[in-house]
């Protein structure tokens, strides 16, 4: 008898140790973690939903988190009788959960315990990493470097936050993958697991701070959205083709060409000064903006000059629509999407590329050439240092100064126009 029955006794004692996790539990794991009454309200019985309404949970939730920091994990802890165990991590302490789990719903709840941590601050990879997963800004905020806190504001991490749940699903955990060092740059990698697949997001860190977070491994999707830049210089393109007619097919092939050229180079350039520590912001828009502008209109400049008006302006339209074609195809490769507006700066860009071309052409005919390319630097600076600024400080007043000053330039080719369409032509393309 003894040798059956000692099992059996273990085996009863044991059960109650290893009883699953409850839809009720998991739900309010979710619930904690990600501040949504949402997901924990159909899992609370009739009187729970009376006496715990959100009111109640986000007070509970925000008390927690003013007393012991940013939330970092909440996990299941394990099961006994009717009773679930939950544990939810902030910052400076652990919570104990218990809940009473009654014909799968939460019939009540308490505090069980609370272990305060050990006055050690997380590390910065793990603060944003952190944050990413529970949504809360707060832990990695005190983390991030000047630059990256007017890069990475509570409200672009959470929209970039709700385009990776959007694309890929709520996610489940994280782990570590490996680290590399460059420099004074440390670079961690971390594999992200959702409920809709996974991919690699890379912290990098300098001096103690987050210095820049980037997404790798996310799958290309075409959005309708991110094809909104291509519709935009679309329209620009095909105005100019209604009253011009004579299509320049190498033309814009050449423009498109030289812009992935320009492209090649120009983030490279761009980025020397953050390679080198220069972490004011004011020089690094200011640089952005100039690097943009000097290698862009030179680029044109060159390959407009001696050429007829018409085949620069398709140059310009080329260029302006291989623009177009490199964010949307930014969008689709990081798995975001992009607001109607980009389809308004788009039609814009190629109405300015299109008209700085022309410019060039008629002002190296006048023999003005290098003034004419002086002026358009100085204006293309002007412009991509607004956008520049936008990045860190983003406002509609920002926005609309450098879609009207792209307008001014792109609405004098209505004045240069009739005379690319009356123009007679005699040479070729060289390529």
């Amino acid at each position: 008898m003894r040798a059956w029955v000692l099992p059996i006794v273990f085996l009863l004692l044991f059960i109650p140790l290893v009883t699953a996790q409850s839809g009720a539990a998991g739900a309010f794991i979710k619930a904690m973690g990600s501040g949504k009454y949402s997901y924990l309200e159909p899992y609370l019985s009739p009187q729970m939903q009376s006496a715990f309404p959100e009111s109640k949970f986000v007070e509970l939730r925000s008390s927690l988190v003013e007393k012991y920091g940013g939330l970092v994990n909440a996990s299941y802890t394990g099961a006994e009788g009717g009773y679930e165990y939950v544990r939810v991590d902030f910052e400076r302490a652990s919570v104990s959960f218990k809940l009473v789990i009654q014909g799968g719903k939460i019939a009540g709840l308490w505090i069980v315990g609370v272990s305060k941590r050990q006055e050690k601050a997380l590390t910065p990879q793990d603060a944003m990493i952190g944050a990413l997963k529970t949504g809360n800004y707060s832990i990695v905020e005190p983390y991030l470097s000047p630059i990256m806190k007017k890069a990475l504001t509570e409200g672009s991490f959470e929209a970039i936050r709700k385009s990776l749940i959007r694309a890929h699903g709520e996610i489940q955990s994280y782990e570590f993958v490996k680290r590399e060092e460059e420099g004074p740059y440390i670079t961690y990698y971390y594999r992200v697991t959702a409920s809709k697949g996974t991919y690699t997001v890379t912290v990098t860190v300098r001096d103690g701070k987050v210095d820049g977070f980037h997404l790798k491994g996310v799958p290309f999707k075409a959005t309708a959205s991110a094809l909104y830049p291509i519709l935009g210089a679309l329209l620009a393109f095909l105005i100019i083709w209604a009253y011009v007619r004579r299509l320049g097919i190498a033309e814009v092939i050449f423009g498109m060409v030289l812009l992935f050229i320009v492209l090649l180079i120009q983030p490279l350039i761009q980025s020397i000064p953050t390679f080198l520590g220069v972490s004011n912001i004011t020089f690094l828009v200011l640089w952005t903006g100039f690097i943009a502008g000097l290698l862009q209109e030179v680029a044109k400049y060159y390959a407009s000059r001696g050429k007829s008006q018409r085949k620069a302006l398709y140059i310009g339209a080329g260029f302006g629509f291989g623009e177009a074609i490199y964010v949307s195809l930014i969008s689709m490769v990081s798995g975001g999407s992009v607001v109607l507006l980009s389809a308004l700066e788009r039609f814009l860009a190629l109405l300015f590329h299109a008209s700085t071309t022309v410019i060039f052409s008629r002002a190296y005919g006048q023999g003005k050439g290098r003034e004419a390319l002086t002026a358009l630097i100085l204006i293309h600076w002007f412009v991509d240092s607004l956008a520049a600024y936008w990045h860190y400080s983003p406002s509609y007043i920002i926005l609309g100064v450098s879609y009207a000053v792209m307008l001014a330039v792109g609405l004098y080719l209505i004045k240069l126009l009739p005379g690319v369409k009356a123009e007679r032509e005699k040479e070729t393309v060289k390529w």
